[in-house]
This record gives C-alpha cells, structure tokens and sequence, in this order.
C-alpha cells in the first residue's frame, strides 16, 4: 500500500509542476503577444527608407526575367 501512496504522491507532484509550466508557457505568450511587431510604426518613421527598399525589391523580382514560353500564355 506504501507503494501507491508514493506513486499518487508522485504523479501529484508532477501535474502540479505541468500546471506551473504551462501557466508560465501562456503568461509568456500573452507577453509575446501583446507586443506585436508594429511594421506601420516603423514605416511612419522612415517612409523613404521603405519606399527605396521596396523599389529595390521590385527591381530585382523584375530583372529576374521570364521563361521564354509558358504553356497557356498567349503572346500579345
């Protein structure tokens, strides 16, 4: 019977430490939530910074051409 009542003991122990655990898990998720990447902040602050580097961008996906012919595209 001493067996049981360490191994109940046991198990007891080990849901309570769980419970902290995913306690502390979700308090940290709340945080992490609460402070949300705000990329509209950062854009107000430096507009021409981000319409250079979107101009960039867009240069090179365009310079990285097209295949010659897709099958289903006309040519106009």
């Amino acid at each position: 019977m001493t067996d049981f009542a360490e191994q109940r003991e046991n198990l007891l122990q080990g849901i309570e430490r769980d419970q902290e655990e995913v306690r502390v898990a979700v308090q940290e998720l709340t945080g992490a939530a609460r402070s949300k990447l705000t990329v509209t902040a950062h854009i107000r602050k430096y507009p021409l910074t981000w319409v250079i580097g979107a101009f960039v961008v867009g240069v090179w996906l365009g310079s990285r051409g097209a295949p010659a012919h897709v099958p289903g595209q006309g040519r106009s």
